[in-house]
């Protein structure tokens, strides 16, 4: 919200307030008004309460536009619309009704109905919103609720340069969401292995854990395994820490196993560690891996079985990158944002 939507909107002249869960750090932008939220559980009254908060933070603003980026907020948009006549902008990040019936953030008995009542509510509230903007390609086809009028704005890269790196090196990254549905435990399974072929191998763990039982288990595999560090994981990371990491590692393991919830998705730190140059390791499954082969940035494997003794050679002898990533940065998306605000208004 603040340093990629935030800015792009500051720098075209629009007054900026930004809502949202508290980082643990964060850089102050000229021009731009920040209101944390306080900290709240997944599954708390805290969470319901924050709702209010942000409706009050925002009559207080009444604002032309209203942005909201988590389907927790239709309700408060709603109320919104009705008594300041506000422009909404549905921000839809993810599929939610697939990523709660398909991932491990909810309790297994809760999955269903909370996925299916995420997905009435969007339908049943969607002719309030003005505008849609979708955060994946596939969104256009995955949902059918959005078309009044939306925009794909996909979260590329910011704030992040190409570095020239050392062959020899051996530092690993996995960044991001941590949880068994975006691979984390795929990846340190594949970096052991890895590690036992040249102990020069190190893993780094940047991200945050919204499970206790993955934050444990993680704790536990950093103790037996003293070449993994972890970054976060109990609290958020600043963007500015996971593109320092970035910039301090020589290979990025991508590891999300097939699943419904993401079959369809391009994540975030794709877009970054091509922006960085950054090597992947990465599954030939992923519709997405052929686009970018012209510049050479993956090492193909399976990680359920992966074949150790050509991997090794092949992160010692592959020419990646001998041309940058085209299309993989932020500026371009920023233009469709400003021309999609500037099409709601005139609505």
């Amino acid at each position: 919200m603040m340093e990629k939507m935030g800015m792009s909107l500051q720098q075209a002249g629009y007054d900026v307030t930004v809502i949202g869960y508290p980082a643990k750090s964060l850089k102050v932008w000229p021009g731009i008004r920040v209101i944390s939220l306080p900290a709240f559980a997944r599954l708390s009254t805290g969470r319901i309460k924050a709702r209010w908060t942000v409706l009050i933070k925002a009559w207080q603003e009444r604002p032309d536009f209203f942005i909201f980026t988590t389907h927790e907020l239709m309700g408060t948009a709603l109320l919104l619309k009705i008594f300041s006549n506000t422009t909404l902008v549905y921000d839809v990040r993810e599929n939610y009704y697939r990523n709660i019936r398909y991932s491990e953030a909810f309790p297994r008995i809760l999955r269903l109905p909370l996925a299916a009542m995420v997905r009435f509510k969007e339908k049943l509230l969607a002719p309030m919103i003005d505008h849609f903007l979708l955060a994946e390609r596939a969104y256009e086809k995955e949902f059918r609720f959005h078309r009044g009028g939306w925009t794909v704005i996909e979260n590329k890269a910011v704030g992040i340069e190409p570095l020239a790196r050392k062959r020899g090196e051996r530092r690993l990254l996995f960044s991001g969401t941590l949880a068994v549905s975006t691979g984390v435990f795929r990846a340190i399974n594949l970096a052991i292995l890895m590690h036992q072929q040249d102990p020069k191998v190190t893993l780094t763990i940047a991200g945050y854990a919204a499970s206790r039982q993955v934050q444990e288990k993680l704790a536990g595999l950093a103790q037996v395994h003293s070449w993994i560090t972890l970054v976060g994981i109990t609290e958020l990371v600043s963007h500015e820490v996971i593109v320092q990491r970035i910039h301090e590692s020589d290979l990025a393991l991508v590891a999300y196993p097939p699943a419904h919830h993401t079959e369809g998705s391009r994540p975030t730190k794709l877009y970054e560690y091509l922006s960085a140059g950054l090597p992947m390791i990465i599954e030939g499954h992923w519709p997405w891996a052929t686009e970018f082969t012209y510049c050479q940035p993956f090492i193909i494997t399976d990680y359920e079985r992966p074949d150790i003794q050509n991997l090794m050679p092949q992160w010692d002898q592959g020419h990646f990158y001998p041309v940058p990533a085209k299309d993989v940065t932020w500026a371009d998306e920023a233009a469709k944002l400003l021309k999609a605000l500037a099409g709601s208004e005139a609505k």
